[in-house]
């Protein structure tokens, strides 16, 4: 290929093809100097001679859907994304972040911290001498893009994959982590609307998710995922998700109405083992009396003599 690329976010590659025909988007991973690599989708317009030029526009990335499985899943049908970081078989939809904004503003609040250092001069001087001014963006762009969020079969996924930190060193890197909240766990999801505005003067611009369980509280929640660019649509799957899980639980515990009722056979038989250990207690209950009263009569007479 024959690169012609332009500052800022305008790419285009001009390139030619030695094959007689394109019906499918062609991808290729372009990268530049000083720019990280980024993937190109090809899209003829119509067919192309051998020998023909085309154009590689970047700023068209590749979405992806549903897959059929998951297709008659109303709140899922009409989705669609870009993050290509989930290849599981069991991934019902994927949602992007909105990196930018996220970069953005959590760049302002880095360097408000950093405007505050000031008024402690240790503090400012050893900043400085972390060249935190020159690695902050990176580090807030490296912490983003790290980020990917996915519904599964069995719960919401959240994967924070390798990254850089601090000078890009490799013994520094932070290693991957992910989270697996299970549809039958939670007992909330909802959406925090941004208001006000963070360190006095940034205001707050992000969308949060917080997902909880029974096990969460007012201070703390399960998980809490900021800089979703569909978070009602993600609200919605999640709670569909979770009704058709229950759905599945009712029809293989057999029809009765409710996840938790066991068949008529398992309750008599969880009814007569009660009953057994009712009776063991009691039976027991009655030794401790007759070993009681003994003791008594034996320390009485011992008193007597």
């Amino acid at each position: 290929l024959q690169k012609n690329l332009k500052k800022g976010n305008q790419f285009q590659i001009m390139g030619r093809l030695s094959q007689t025909e394109l019906t499918t988007p062609l991808a290729y991973e372009v990268s530049s100097e000083n720019e990280e690599p980024v993937v190109a989708i090809a899209m003829p317009e119509a067919t192309i001679e051998t020998g023909a030029s085309f154009m590689i526009d970047l700023n068209k990335p590749m979405t992806r859907s549903v897959t059929e499985e998951f297709a008659d899943i109303p709140e899922a049908k009409d989705l669609i994304w870009q993050d290509d970081f989930f290849d599981d078989d069991d991934i019902v939809a994927a949602f992007d972040f909105d990196y930018e904004q996220m970069e953005s503003y959590y760049t302002s609040i880095g360097w408000a911290w950093f405007g505050a250092t000031i008024l402690y001069s240790p503090l400012f001087i050893v900043a400085l001498i972390a060249q935190t001014p020159c690695y902050l963006r990176k580090n807030v762009r490296w912490n983003v893009e790290a980020q990917h969020l996915a519904i599964t079969r069995d719960g919401i996924r959240f994967v924070r994959e390798k990254r850089p930190q601090c000078w890009g060193w490799h013994m520094c890197d932070a290693g991957r982590s992910s989270k697996t909240v299970p549809f039958d766990k939670i007992t909330d999801c909802d959406i925090e609307e941004p208001a006000g505005n963070t360190c006095l003067v940034i205001p707050r611009v992000l969308m949060t998710v917080n997902i909880d369980t029974a096990s969460s509280c007012e201070q703390r929640h399960e998980l809490q995922i900021s800089g979703i660019k569909n978070p009602y649509a993600f609200k919605k799957l999640v709670w569909a998700m979770k009704r058709s899980k229950t759905r599945d639980l009712t029809v293989r515990g057999g029809g009765t109405g409710c996840t938790t009722t066991p068949p008529f056979h398992a309750c008599k038989e969880v009814t007569g083992i009660l009953c057994q250990i009712r009776d063991e207690l009691r039976h027991n209950n009655a030794l401790l009396s007759e070993i009681k009263a003994t003791d008594e009569a034996t320390r009485e007479m011992l008193e007597l003599s």
